[in-house]
Formats: structure tokens, sequence, C-alpha cells
């Protein structure tokens, strides 16, 4: 809806618990061994970005355990993985 994309952005996190953790690429830019303080990966940082800047996140990138990435993505889209570029895309 465009009129709640102003103010409003949903992002699915697949293998995210109910609150926290979970086999997925669930850090965000903290609590990760390779944490990478931007606002592509770290939610409070994007939030600020989007507050104080006017730029609103379209992605997060979430980072797993093992190191793994993915591209997490506002609703209606969904990441799928595109494996001839070997990561993971946006789709609707």
């Amino acid at each position: 809806m465009p009129s709640l994309d102003t103010f409003y952005r949903l992002l699915l996190i697949p293998g995210m618990g109910h609150r926290t953790f979970g086999p997925g690429a669930t850090r965000f830019g903290w609590r990760a061994s390779n944490a990478v303080n931007t606002s592509s990966h770290n939610i409070l940082l994007a939030l600020v970005d989007w507050v104080e800047g006017g730029v609103a996140p379209h992605t997060i990138i979430g980072t797993a355990d093992n190191g793994a990435t993915c591209a997490h993505c506002r609703y209606p889209q969904r990441s799928v993985w595109n494996a001839s570029k070997g990561k993971f895309k946006c789709e609707v």
C-alpha cells in the first residue's frame, strides 16, 4: 500500500525464532561474530537513517552463525536463492 510506505515496512525473516535467534540469517549488526556496522546490516542504523535522513530501508542483510548472509526484503517481496549468481534476490 503506497499510503503506508512512507512510515511502515515489514521485513519477514525466515529461520528466526519468536523473538531472536534461530537457524537463519538472523543477526543484524549485533550479536554477530562478524558484525558489519552499516545501515544495510544493522536494524538500528537503518532506522536512524530513515527517521533522521529520510532513507527508508528496502532490504536488511542478515548474518547467520556460520557467516552466511541473506538480503531480507520488504513485504510483499521475499528472498529467493539465485543459484546462478550465488546469492539471494528479492522477488514478488
